[in-house]
């Protein structure tokens, strides 16, 4: 169960009208929302044609644009999604499922998001893929590494670097490989078995200086292809290979979040520091605020949306975070690749 804790609903501030009048007309009508929401993200927002017609930077900015709106909106006066949000996982995409079959492999890109979606097709396709499907899967809560490994893995909360060799992997009839850098060329240990393949990367590049400038979006790109040769193209033996993430983040450049004022975010600095989730053991006592979700029984709260809390030290000058619920931190891609006929 979880709550949204109460308290006085902020004027959003945003120029919505470059949203559709079918987009409004879904949002306010009764339903699950999440899956048309999906949709939209992946086809739309995120598509392979803007990515194609657009700069690296530009397609990273009017992407932004276009979900920050959006998501001003639900905060607004649709904010059952957040609800929808915390729900649970699609059991299709659990990671125990899929990898009950030994003709399956996946991939987990720490920290990948919607918008890579165009270059994972791109890639998929120059390594002989064809995407089977492409669609999104939900980040655990909070979105964090440790969380989806122990919500997705039966050996609890484990950083990925301890998940090769795991006798509880190894019962469960697949293989674990981790690599802590794109140079780095993993080494399939059983092609008859099914595997995961954890890769570091790009979340670990979020903790470089470039991370602080919008630039860093073109660096994760540029990086790509090399972890994909050497993940990726290096695995023999399956018939489809899966591509996904443990979370996605959120970006933070000029405008891109919500409006509040200075007392507003003073309580909310006040409270959650430098990171987007406390738990209530540490931190019993949230401010009373529409901006935060209490989950009860994780006795978590989270920011809700696309808050920026005025961060201290080096967390001041990262424009690329995670932790908190938002449409672009808690929506991954789930992308399943196979082989093309020949």
């Amino acid at each position: 169960m979880f709550v949204i804790a109460s308290g006085t609903k902020q004027s959003q501030g945003h120029n919505l009208e470059s949203l559709t009048l079918s987009l409004l007309e879904k949002l306010t009508t009764p339903g699950n929302r999440l899956s048309w929401i999906k949709t939209w993200l992946s086809e739309e927002v995120w598509s392979a044609s803007k990515y194609e017609a657009l700069g690296h930077s530009e397609y990273l900015k009017k992407g932004e644009e276009a979900v920050n709106k959006f998501e001003s909106l639900i905060a607004a006066s649709a904010d059952r999604v957040y609800q929808e949000l915390l729900s649970v996982s699609d059991k299709d995409k659990s990671l125990l499922s899929v990898l009950s079959d030994s003709n399956t492999a996946v991939v987990v890109f720490d920290g990948l998001s919607l918008r890579e979606l165009p270059i994972i097709q791109k890639l998929s396709d120059r390594s002989g893929f064809k995407a089977g499907s492409i669609d999104c899967a939900q980040a655990a809560v909070p979105c964090e590494t440790m969380d989806y490994i122990e919500r997705e893995l039966p050996c609890g909360r484990l950083g990925p670097s301890q998940l090769p060799g795991r006798r509880e992997l190894r019962e469960k009839g697949f293989a674990a490989v981790y690599t802590n850098d794109p140079t780095q060329r993993i080494n399939q240990p059983d092609e008859n078995s099914a595997l995961l393949v954890w890769s570091a990367f790009p979340d670990n590049t979020y903790r470089d200086s470039g991370a602080r400038f919008e630039s860093h979006f073109e660096n994760i790109h540029m990086q790509f292809e090399t972890a994909w040769m050497n993940t990726v193209q290096q695995i023999k033996g399956k018939k489809r290979i899966i591509i996904t993430s443990d979370h996605g983040y959120i970006f933070f450049g000029t405008g891109m979040d919500f409006p509040r004022s200075g007392q507003e975010l003073r309580e909310l600095n006040d409270y959650f520091g430098n990171d987007r989730f406390a738990y209530l053991s540490d931190k019993p006592k949230p401010p009373q605020s529409d901006d935060i979700v209490i989950h009860e029984v994780k006795q978590l709260a989270m920011i809700k949306g696309r808050i920026k809390t005025r961060s201290t030290g080096e967390a001041a000058v990262k424009l690329y975070k995670h932790g908190g619920l938002s449409l672009m931190e808690m929506l991954t891609p789930w992308v399943v690749l196979e082989k093309h006929e020949v």
